[in-house]
């Protein structure tokens, strides 16, 4: 045990010589790095337990101090997270005794070209700084995700984030052309030399560290596709006859090209908290350069939404979910945390003949769970194959419900072949439960992790681990 504390201070002392005051062992800082949003963290931190701490956190300001930093951790085999935004659900960047990578420093536009539809940041950079930047250029990145206000780019690379226009623009793995990271032994893995939109030059180690959730390093650059501001956009909502009926309407949709924006499917229980409107709901954006292509579009999904029964609801269903996106959680613990209830969210996607008795049994068989006291449901993030449905709940704010709720969430989700997250990421929340998931690839994604890890030091208590 002295040996440990021992090597932990020279371990802190060369982390303070690299970075001078850029290093905090503060309790207060630490306390405040203890956790994300993981709901069952904030209902533990609620009833007084006091979560793991890290040793340190630290903010490197370059590719190059991010390599030092963690060499020095190799030497004395200290674990580290990298750390973004904070502002995940998964408990992914918790860690007790670790280092904290925090790269938020890190926030440079290295490089914009109008010409290629290109920008090169680091990963530090903040999700809104950097929309605010294209927009003033006529470019947007069209990822926005809830997290938008303060969530942070490498943070959505590491957990493969999605966001509210994905239907058209995609998730970030099809907005990131090429990552520069920092492996878990200190290497720095370059971006190719050349950036191009396309290669059959072997596996694309991009794709292996885009999800990877820190346990394969730090990512520090990132380079992204980017698109001309829309000149053009149409806001309608619609009521259905069902839910399903709306799934079926949107799904024809996909399949016609009709392709919008935004497509949210509320249920009638989602639709009357956010609404008050105790329909079942569809809200659509649709945005284009062309007003022939936009007005085209539109068309065809008026021809769609009639046939299955679809009439015109509020256009400002529309505008209220706009002007509302970022403030759900915080209105949704006003309305449940004054009643000692807890909110979660799980969000999971299928393919399309798999959606409508998804939705069935998990709002029937998770609302029977004990201590479960409301499932609310829309369906969004829509693709020619299917489509994301995301379940909010209130429950009783008990750790022994939380489990309950979840174990029963997830054998709803794999019976129905569904995946326990689209767009959240695993972090410890799903960690005993990506086997049931992914079978034996796990142990293929194992072994990747101790070639590129052999001491397990990056985010090691977490699923490749």
């Amino acid at each position: 045990m002295g040996r440990e504390c021992a090597s932990k201070r020279e371990a802190l002392e060369e982390l303070s010589n690299i970075l001078g005051d850029r290093i905090s062992t503060s309790n207060e800082v630490l306390k405040l790095y203890s956790r994300d949003y993981w709901p069952l963290a904030l209902i533990k931190e609620a009833h007084g337990e006091e979560l793991p701490r890290p040793l340190a956190v630290v903010w490197p300001n370059s590719t190059e101090e991010v390599a030092k930093i963690i060499k020095v951790l190799n030497k004395y085999r200290i674990p580290f997270v990298p750390y973004a935004g904070g502002s995940g659900v998964t408990g992914g960047t918790m860690c007790g005794g670790c280092i904290v990578i925090d790269i938020k420093k890190m926030n440079r536009i290295v490089n914009f070209s109008e010409e290629d539809a290109i920008i090169v940041v680091e990963a530090g950079i903040l999700l809104r700084k950097l929309e605010e930047f294209l927009n003033s250029g006529g470019f947007t990145l069209r990822h926005i995700p809830q997290s938008y206000p303060e969530a942070v780019i490498g943070g959505l690379v590491a957990t493969m984030s999605t966001g509210q226009f994905s239907t058209k623009y995609g998730g970030i793995e099809d907005l990131v052309l090429d990552i520069e990271a920092v492996a878990p032994d200190g290497g720095i893995i370059p971006f190719r030399r050349n950036t191009v939109p396309r290669a059959a030059t072997g596996p694309d180690l991009k794709r292996i560290l885009i999800g990877s959730e820190g346990q394969l390093g730090v990512i520090t650059k990132v380079i992204l596709r980017i698109f001309p501001l829309p000149k053009n956009t149409w806001k309608m909502a619609y009521a259905f006859p069902s839910f399903v009926s709306g799934l079926k309407a949107m799904r024809e949709v996909m399949l016609a090209g009709a392709t919008p924006a935004v497509a949210r499917i509320y249920d009638k229980d989602d639709s009357a908290a956010r609404f008050h409107d105790a329909r079942d709901i569809l809200i659509l954006i649709v945005e284009e350069i062309d007003e022939g292509i936009l007005e085209a579009k539109i068309s065809a999904i008026e021809a769609i939404v009639k046939r299955y029964g679809g009439v015109d609801a509020e256009e400002e269903h529309v505008d209220k979910w706009l002007k509302t996106r970022f403030d759900v959680i915080s209105e949704l613990k006003k309305l449940v945390i004054p009643l000692n209830l807890w909110f979660e969210t799980i969000e999971t996607s299928a393919l399309w003949s798999k959606l409508p008795n998804l939705y069935e049994e998990f709002k029937k068989k998770v609302r029977e769970v004990e201590g479960v006291h409301a499932v609310l449901a829309h369906a969004s993030h829509f693709y020619t194959t299917g489509a994301c449905i995301y379940f909010t709940l209130t429950y009783e704010a008990s750790e022994e419900v939380y489990w309950r709720m979840w174990e029963k969430a997830v054998e709803v989700i794999l019976k129905n072949g569904a995946t326990i997250s689209h767009h959240h990421g695993i972090g410890l929340l799903r960690a005993k439960w990506i086997k049931e998931e992914l079978g034996e690839t796990v142990n293929y994604l194992r072994r990747v992790k101790r070639s590129l890890d052999p001491e397990n030091l990056s985010n090691s208590d977490k699923w490749l681990g």
